[in-house]
């Protein structure tokens, strides 16, 4: 028996195949950016044992020429760990593992990929016994060397490293206990002299800043409430943030952008300090999906 079909029936059977082939193009697109999107972390490692030297034979991968060099380091010092994040794979590797030099003390505030293609950190350290200063270093990761940041008033604090379009390395600064005003500074990575750039006019707390490839400029911003906000830079509107049709009242540590313009955020809700995850920012609507994989670095960047 032969199936006969109208025109109109024939019509609309190509229209759905056509939506149907146009659906599934749409999808691989998808995923096919999501699984080249790879996102750097940065964390502290393991403290080093007395009269411990570098391991050259480690299988880890490094992401610069491989080179390492062996020193005998203090009990008190501890490596630093980058690990990759593929979104699409959800593959954590690890590819970098410097020789202690992390200073006891010292936090990782910020994480940069440079134009040149090397890895640096600023490393924090708030003074105990005059809580007003607090001394900050950048650190390359190619080669553990470290520049000085100079030109930070009292009680203000480096939160975030970022390179721009243009090659430019800035940093997010603040009060020491986070509270504006805040600005954004340019750093010369090899004096670690700042600059001012420009104010930010809110008087929200500023946690992380991020540039897109298409030149847009966010910061993520929260109130005394925990509300947390999605800024623009040059325009006046803001977009609240909402997980799971809630207000996301925690702020985010770091912030960067992908090369098809998707935000990326690391954080975790309120009172759940611990674990991090990273989570996907629609920049329209402001709603929030988490990548279900704990992904525990202190700061993150993106090449």
């Amino acid at each position: 028996m032969k199936l006969k079909l109208t025109r109109r029936q024939f019509s609309l059977l190509a229209v759905l195949a056509t939506a149907a082939t146009t659906t599934r193009l749409f999808t691989n697109k998808i995923l096919a950016q999501e699984s080249s999107t790879v996102i750097l972390g940065v964390r502290p490692g393991d403290i080093s044992d007395t009269n411990t030297s570098t391991d050259p034979n480690s299988d880890t991968t490094d992401l610069t020429d491989g080179k390492a060099t062996a020193d005998i380091v203090s009990s008190s010092l501890q490596t630093i760990v980058v690990e990759s994040f593929d979104v699409g794979s959800l593959e954590i590797k690890t590819v970098l593992t410097t020789p202690p030099i992390l200073e006891t003390g010292e936090q990782l505030s910020g994480f940069a990929s440079l134009k040149d293609g090397r890895l640096v950190v600023a490393a924090t350290n708030i003074n105990t016994d005059n809580k007003k200063r607090q001394s900050v270093r950048l650190i390359f990761l190619s080669d553990s060397k470290s520049v000085p940041i100079s030109g930070l008033k009292n009680q203000e604090a480096l939160r975030s490293l970022l390179r721009l379009k243009d090659g430019t390395l800035v940093g997010l600064v603040n009060k020491i206990n986070g509270t504006p005003p805040s600005r954004i500074v340019r750093i010369n990575p090899n004096t670690g002299q700042i600059t001012n750039k420009s104010k930010i006019p809110d008087q929200k707390r500023v946690t992380t800043i991020a540039q897109c490839p298409d030149e847009n400029f966010y910061r993520i911003a929260t109130k005394k409430t925990g509300d947390t906000y999605l800024f623009q830079f040059g325009q006046e509107k803001s977009i609240k943030l909402s997980f799971d049709g809630q207000p996301w009242n925690s702020g985010f540590i770091g912030l960067v952008c992908a090369g098809s313009n998707q935000l990326y955020a690391l954080g975790a809700l309120r009172h759940q300090e611990y674990p991090f995850y990273l989570h996907i920012i629609n920049g329209k609507t402001g709603k929030i999906k988490r990548i279900q994989k704990e992904f525990n670095v202190s700061a993150i960047t993106i090449r």
